[in-house]
């Protein structure tokens, strides 16, 4: 079969082993003779004339994370767009999924404890593994000058966010789905080992509570409710090649909520450092529960035949 489409694979050191590209590559010579399979790996110098050669067929331009790119080569790019936390809530709550309701914490802002509920969570608009995730009670939710925090405070010169509380029960727990242009690559439940403060004392509330930022056990779990409601977040906002959505139940009621999906990137944990470290130390196999590097396999195929130009 000759060939009729380009995919270019850009890969990150230590954000995506080089190792799962490759083996994409690989499987697709079998799999989609069709299709002319490169791996470029960022910061390395790409040779004179690659992207003339390119230019020659339909292309399809993949990267699980956003780099720049001259704006005259030629394909289609599904590439990483990084957004605020503030902006996932809105993409999600605009496509009409479950997402708790949130908004930018202002000088002048009172939170109605009657309609919103006791208790809030604070975050940054822009966090990392969940630093500085807070919950309070509401009636104490007030702006806060963040610029005068120490400079090791997650929340130091951030814009921080008021989320309606969904109260995942004693022991503090979420999912993550990882996706691939929609494809499920592993769910896995994260939940602390120690009981979150009780709710009903009357003192103030100021607890870390995201349950990544605390001592917790981590186990991929087979929970098709999550995944389903994952796969749509991904079919309503395509133009996010890859996605680490996280994703809460409500204790008292068992309904799920969307809290964000990752859109900065550093999500590819099937072979991250940090995937890797995890994984290890929980005893874990991304790679398994959806046949990761086949799925992937068969969505950028889909993909590429569907989208290059």
């Amino acid at each position: 079969m000759n060939v009729s489409y380009n995919l270019v694979l850009f890969h990150v050191p230590g954000r995506q082993a080089i190792s799962d590209f490759l083996t994409v590559r690989s499987i697709m010579i079998g799999r989609a003779p069709d299709i002319e399979v490169y791996v470029v790996s960022a910061g390395k110098q790409i040779p004179d004339g690659f992207w003339k050669k390119t230019a020659a067929l339909p292309t399809l331009l993949f990267s699980p994370m956003p780099i720049d790119l001259p704006q005259g080569i030629r394909g289609t790019r599904l590439i990483q767009e990084g957004v605020t936390k503030l902006d996932e809530v809105q993409l999600v709550s605009g496509a009409n999924l479950p997402t708790p309701e949130t908004f930018i914490i202002e000088p002048e802002t009172r939170i109605d404890e009657g309609r919103w509920g006791p208790f809030t969570i604070v975050k940054p608009n822009y966090g990392f593994r969940g630093s500085g995730i807070r919950l309070m009670r509401t009636r104490d939710v007030r702006w806060i000058d963040t610029s005068a925090l120490p400079k090791n405070d997650p929340r130091s010169g951030r814009t921080l966010l008021a989320q309606r509380y969904v109260d995942t029960g004693p022991f503090v727990a979420s999912y993550r789905v990882m996706t691939v242009l929609g494809r499920p690559i592993y769910c896995r439940i994260s939940q602390a080992l120690e009981r979150r403060p009780d709710l009903d004392a009357s003192q103030p509330v100021d607890v870390a509570v995201a349950s990544n930022n605390v001592a917790r056990k981590v186990a991929v779990v087979d929970e098709p409710e999550v995944v389903k409601l994952a796969i749509s977040v991904h079919a309503a906002l395509p133009r996010f090649p890859v996605m680490g959505i996280d994703i809460v139940r409500e204790y008292s009621t068992g309904k799920l909520f969307v809290l964000e999906f990752n859109s900065h990137g550093s999500t590819w944990h099937l072979s991250s450092e940090h995937g890797r470290k995890h994984q290890r130390e929980f005893g874990l196999d991304y790679y398994r529960q959806f046949n990761a590097l086949d799925s992937i396999t068969d969505a950028l195929i889909e993909a590429t035949r569907k989208n290059a130009v």
